[in-house]
């Protein structure tokens, strides 16, 4: 049997019991603690602009983003970034939006003591959290139809150059046709092209491959 509960503005004296007989409960119950199609884009509307972007870029680099490409100068700190994400998670949890147990969908990434050298988004929030985005912004066909060249141009730099490439390699041809991708993103290109026949994988590790010749 599955009991769904959802209680909106519980009183402080609610909240308290019911929260006691689950943790009575607490090896039946299965926590909610999920990001749903509805809760991403809660969450992706409530930001503001600057930690909207994170969660934007963040996606369209296949679940990261670097703090050079946040930074507007070398001198931009990326610390206010975090506290608004954290703020609007704790905030959601308090309006019922969300679980308090919900884990954080972008967590910034860096060798600790406040510096912050990228953020970080699990592979299985990336289709939800796409959606949300498309959802709420003004021109989310041109951001989809951004993706998608990506691929496109791509292809034709293989075609035209052929021989091998590598993520470097990727890279920097996506740069030269006006697309500022990660090295992530490059290497996901790779792959998919290489599933269309385009490409052979040369190394079992690396990102290698040699243009298929037809």
């Amino acid at each position: 049997m599955i009991i769904t509960v959802r209680v909106e503005n519980p009183t402080p004296e609610f909240q308290e019991r019911l929260l006691k007989l689950l943790a009575e409960h607490a090896s039946d119950v299965q926590a909610d603690a999920f990001w749903t199609a509805e809760r991403a884009e809660q969450y992706y509307r409530s930001l503001p602009g600057r930690a909207r972007r994170i969660v934007k870029l963040a996606v369209a680099g296949d679940g990261y983003v670097a703090s050079d490409d946040l930074r507007e100068d070398a001198t931009t700190s990326l610390r206010g970034h975090s506290a608004a994400l954290k703020r609007l998670l704790t905030r959601g949890a308090l309006l019922g939006r969300w679980p308090e147990t919900i884990q954080p969908p972008i967590t910034p990434q860096g060798p600790g003591f406040g510096k912050v050298v990228g953020y970080a988004m699990d592979e299985e929030l990336l289709s939800v959290f796409f959606a949300a985005i498309r959802a709420v912004e003004e021109t989310p066909e041109e951001w989809a139809e951004q993706r998608m060249t990506q691929a496109a141009s791509l292809e034709k730099a293989i075609r035209s150059r052929q021989g091998s490439w590598d993520t470097r390699g990727a890279v920097a041809a996506l740069s030269a046709a006006g697309h500022d991708v990660t090295d992530k993103r490059a290497r996901q290109l790779l792959r998919d092209l290489a599933e269309t026949g385009l490409l052979t994988k040369t190394d079992p590790v690396r990102a290698a491959y040699d243009t298929v010749v037809p």
